[in-house]
């Protein structure tokens, strides 16, 4: 595995830095998504950012207001999307961007909880620019569920299995499942919903990921204690749920922090953060950002390799894509919080890393 990683900006002004930094690859354009945190509170959000490059992620403009992307306002809260990842719908030959809502009450500086929603926009190639949010009609009993910081796939016939994530009334754990929905490159309507998966370790699963490899479909799951993963024949059933694992059977230390699927070439990878790597510092230790290859559901150690560094700020909410010639891209920015962590060197970098399989 081959790694080259650069900053494409950075800036802190110590009020507030741009985080849930993602982007997605075509022929001759990626775009990238990330918006502004306030560091006065908990997951404060402002409205989703795009940035663009044409010459295969060696130089981006500025990350620029996206007008479809601006918070929703009504009498008393305020509705953000955020937690977004972009991707390339082949069949429509469209760039997707995919996430969730955060709902405020006017004056806090904490969500709600209270109402999430999975929203979706198109990406306009004539206006350089995305259109207005859409939310995914789910049915009632779904009042709390969304697709926040997930890897998305695309079927041959153009469906897309969606990962989404929810809680049920009364309860505190989170359950995971997959959406199959259609996509006609104005809207998304869910055709089908597969089984939900939950541990009884506190809040459950959540931040689910999708990969097609070899034949099958495999989900990586967040939990507060440990990150799992599940195996599916169809995409949508998910069985063989267990911890993630090296090869020789001891834990992996990621916690509490979403990872991520990598292809390269033939071979399949994981992107993750863990305990163990001098990061004490870093808030849940997540940062650096490791890669390792994936055999039959387990880590084999000796491919591990750090592909973003640590400089005191956490990386967890990265995203990851694919790129030309059978590569990949990871893109993750630093979190400011907590306050003081860029005495380690921090200083809002967004990084790319550019991926080949050798």
């Amino acid at each position: 595995m081959k790694c080259e990683t650069y900053s494409i900006r950075h800036g802190y002004d110590k009020k507030k830095c741009l985080v849930h930094a993602r982007c997605c690859y075509t022929p001759n354009l990626m775009v990238a998504t990330a918006q502004y945190l306030n560091v006065a509170g908990c997951d404060l959000f402002s409205g989703i950012r795009m940035s663009t490059s044409h010459d295969d992620g060696k130089t981006w403009t500025e990350f620029k207001e996206q007008k479809g992307l601006l918070p929703m306002e009504d009498d008393k809260y305020i509705t953000v999307g955020c937690d977004a990842t972009p991707m390339h719908h082949k069949k429509t030959d469209n760039i997707l961007l995919l996430g969730h809502t955060a709902e405020y009450e006017k004056g806090s500086l904490h969500p709600t909880g209270r109402k999430r929603h999975t929203f979706y926009s198109v990406f306009d190639k004539e206006k350089q620019e995305f259109r207005q949010m859409k939310f995914l009609e789910m049915p009632n009993g779904y009042e709390r569920c969304g697709n926040g910081s997930g890897q998305s796939l695309e079927l041959e016939n153009g469906d897309l299995l969606i990962p989404v994530y929810y809680k049920k009334d009364n309860e505190q754990n989170m359950y995971s499942m997959v959406l199959r929905c259609s996509f006609d490159g104005e809207n998304i309507t869910v055709l089908e919903m597969g089984t939900p998966l939950t541990i009884h370790i506190k809040r459950g699963l959540g931040e689910p990921s999708l990969v097609f490899h070899n034949g099958a479909y495999y989900m990586t799951l967040r939990n507060d204690e440990c990150g799992l993963v599940a195996k599916s024949s169809d995409g949508l059933n998910y069985t063989d749920l267990q911890l993630w694992k090296w090869q020789d059977g001891s834990i992996l230390q990621n916690y509490n922090t979403q990872q991520h699927w990598m292809t390269l070439g033939d071979d399949l990878y994981l992107v993750y953060t863990r305990r163990g790597a001098n990061n004490d510092h870093v808030f849940r230790h997540r940062a650096p950002l490791f890669a390792a290859k994936v055999d039959n559901m387990r880590l084999i150690k000796d491919s591990e390799k750090i592909i973003v560094p640590e400089e005191g700020a956490r990386l967890g909410n990265f995203g990851v894509s694919s790129y030309k010639e059978g590569g990949a891209v990871v893109m993750a920015a630093e979190w400011m919080q907590p306050l003081g962590c860029e005495k380690y060197g921090s200083d809002n970098n967004i990084y790319l890393a550019i991926i080949s399989n050798e």
